[in-house]
């Protein structure tokens, strides 16, 4: 593959790209990102040094320096749809507090004006999440033991199709982290409450013939 041939319009087309995609374009941070361009911006043959190439595209080089992270909306959307994947409680207190440059991003006018706004915007469904939320591991348990004295199936496949927020609650890593040790931390035998299903025995020729 060829080597990238960085020119100076190059670079600043390059960086203003980045700049705009919010990758921290901080020396720190772009040297263990993007190499390359970082190298090739400070040599003597283009801008002499990563301050240079930063004006050179029309930022303003204090703020970068400083690492500081350069949202749009697409970007706040595009990572908390990526947390949500991960199974992250977005309306938790700990989320938000390893998270204060993406919760206070979101919350600024000029993006969504509130985290509720934001998360609707990244196609979540807040209400389901709220729900989610405040499933306490007292009231999971409970839970739990009243379906099973009603007679409810608790395979794990069933209550995600029926309840799926106490399914998801249960399995979130701060209540028990799966649906089994939730079974078992209300008492119950997760061989015998939640069998898992046998799969169809598929008749081979021999078999049918025999």
């Amino acid at each position: 593959m060829a080597k990238r041939k960085w020119t100076r319009d190059r670079i600043v087309a390059e960086i203003r790209h980045l700049h705009e995609q919010g990758v921290d374009l901080s020396p720190t941070g772009i040297r263990q990102t993007h190499g390359p361009l970082f190298s090739s911006a400070r040599s003597r043959s283009h801008f002499g040094s990563w301050r240079a190439a930063i004006e050179a595209a029309g930022l303003d080089y204090s703020i970068i320096k400083r690492g500081e992270q350069i949202w749009s909306r697409e970007h706040i959307v595009k990572a908390l749809r990526e947390a949500h994947a991960q199974g992250e409680d977005l309306l938790s207190v700990s989320f938000k507090n390893r998270h204060k440059k993406l919760y206070s991003a979101a919350c600024a006018k000029r993006y969504f004006g509130s985290w509720r706004k934001a998360l609707l915007a990244a196609g979540l469904d807040y209400e389901q999440m709220r729900g989610d939320h405040f499933w306490s591991r007292a009231r999971i348990i409970q839970a739990i033991r009243d379906l099973h004295a009603a007679g409810t199936s608790l395979n794990w496949s069933q209550i995600d199709r029926v309840n799926p927020g106490l399914y998801r609650a249960a399995r979130r890593k701060e209540n028990y982290g799966s649906w089994r040790d939730a079974l078992i931390a209300a008492g119950l035998d997760p061989e015998t409450v939640a069998p898992p299903r046998r799969r169809r025995r598929v008749k081979t020729k021999a078999a049918e013939s025999a």
